[in-house]
């Protein structure tokens, strides 16, 4: 064999083992979710009304299960957006991370979301809708250290 297809055949070799499939390292995060106690879970309620969140400062427990509980008592669409947050968490089982890392919730209904927060740190909340931002419906989420 010639020094060029010898050269394209350790090409292909090399690129088919760069293209090879690793076991993936297992998520501390979803392993926690998916032996987590979901009937010890917190439960968080949070109503959006026109412009605003109540509470507007919500604090969660991090790797302790919460149900999220999502109220739109305004008088149109409004949604629950905080994409940094909803990526740090895990989700029960059969559970999903919410689509773009918000929760859109029609007037004069309710979602409600299973998670177990992941590591502590402040996350930016806000209603992603025209203008409602502008108009003050804004708030932060903050996962507090696990007490032991």
């Amino acid at each position: 064999m010639s020094a060029a297809p010898r050269s394209l055949a350790l090409f292909v070799m090399l690129a088919l083992g760069a293209c090879a499939t690793h076991p993936a390292t297992p998520d501390p995060l979803a392993t926690a979710a998916a032996s987590t106690d979901w009937s010890a879970a917190q439960t968080v309620t949070v109503k959006m009304t026109d412009f605003a969140y109540s509470p507007k400062q919500v604090t969660l427990p991090s790797g302790q299960p919460v149900r999220l509980i999502l109220v739109n008592n305004g008088t149109d669409l409004h949604d629950f957006s905080s994409p940094g947050f909803f990526a740090a968490a895990s989700y029960r089982p059969g559970g999903t991370m919410p689509r773009g890392g918000k929760v859109a919730v029609e007037k004069d209904k309710t979602a409600e979301i299973d998670l177990v927060p992941g590591a502590p740190g402040q996350f930016p909340l806000e209603c992603t809708e025209f203008l409602h931002t502008l108009f003050g419906m804004t708030g932060t989420i903050t996962v507090t250290p696990a007490a032991h």
